[in-house]
């Protein structure tokens, strides 16, 4: 009675880990955008809302562990946020003139 037990878990665990592990992997859609609008206003920069985001390429080697972005707010000012692979760095929030 134990071993039936004991299989009926560990089927459970094997058929059910696949969706939990891909129900947990995408984040919800303007999930990304509220991030930016949050750090760039806890750098203390006016930014309501985040209307897109552009991805820098980095074509130099090394670089890869940074991932710089380009947000436009709402309010038409424009921000580069770029952030480490780390996860004690806070991110590096700069303004970009037109």
């Amino acid at each position: 009675m134990r071993r039936r037990r004991s299989r009926a878990v560990l089927v459970m665990a094997v058929v059910l880990f696949p969706a939990i592990a891909n129900a947990q992997a995408t984040p919800p859609p303007g999930f990304r955008e509220l991030e930016l609008a949050l750090i760039i206003a806890r750098a203390g920069f006016d930014c309501p809302a985040v209307d897109s985001i552009e991805v820098a390429t980095n074509p130099q080697p090394g670089w890869d562990v940074l991932r710089p972005e380009v947000a436009v707010c709402k309010n038409g000012k424009r921000f580069i946020v770029v952030s480490s692979g780390r996860r004690n760095t806070r991110p590096v929030v700069r303004p970009l003139t037109e």
